[in-house]
């Protein structure tokens, strides 16, 4: 049961952001970058908020209000950033480069993360670090495909990589409510 609580509330607190992100890529690709980057903005706050006001009620962890901040501005700005990598065509865009900088992001994510909690262990870092790398690669990949879909469409399929992103989070990092 404690699984499927983690689980629960990871997609809350993934959801938003995915599903805005797509929307923001989608109209960074249709040249509407204040409507693009409103999103990006949105989905972050809306994401970073819910993780600070949820994150208890996965794993009894009262979040920080540092880890908070730096949520807020690191998902905004990579948001921003990657809504306009991926709506913009260029021949070093690709896959490849999905995969590496979405790993790298997520790595970045982590370890952010980790020196705004004063005291958590590297092995917490390194622990948190490997599923936002995992995830990160899978998100930029997924996406990169929505943005050439009718919004409906890529708002589906964005809920659905919600889905599979969330499954993904929770099967590594709480994975051992599975065994214990």
């Amino acid at each position: 049961m404690k699984f499927v609580n983690a689980v629960f509330w990871e997609f809350v607190q993934t959801a938003p952001v995915i599903v805005l992100f797509v929307t923001a890529v989608w109209l960074w690709a249709r040249m509407r970058r204040i409507r693009s980057v409103a999103c990006a903005l949105g989905g972050a706050v809306a994401g970073s908020l819910l993780i600070r006001f949820t994150e208890s009620a996965t794993n009894g962890y009262c979040e920080p209000l540092a880890v908070t901040a730096v949520n807020i501005v690191s998902i905004s700005l990579l948001q921003i950033l990657f809504a306009a990598y991926l709506g913009t065509e260029a021949n070093w865009s690709n896959r490849k480069t999905d995969l590496l900088l979405g790993a790298m992001t997520g790595i970045s994510l982590a370890v952010a993360q980790g020196l705004a909690s004063k005291g958590l262990p590297l092995i917490a870092i390194v622990g948190h670090g490997i599923p936002l790398a995992a995830v990160g690669g899978l998100v930029l990949l997924g996406i990169r495909k929505l943005k050439s879909q009718t919004l409906v469409s890529a708002l589906a399929n964005g809920a659905l990589l919600a889905v599979a992103t969330t499954l993904l989070i929770s099967m590594i990092d709480y994975g051992s409510f599975l065994w214990g």
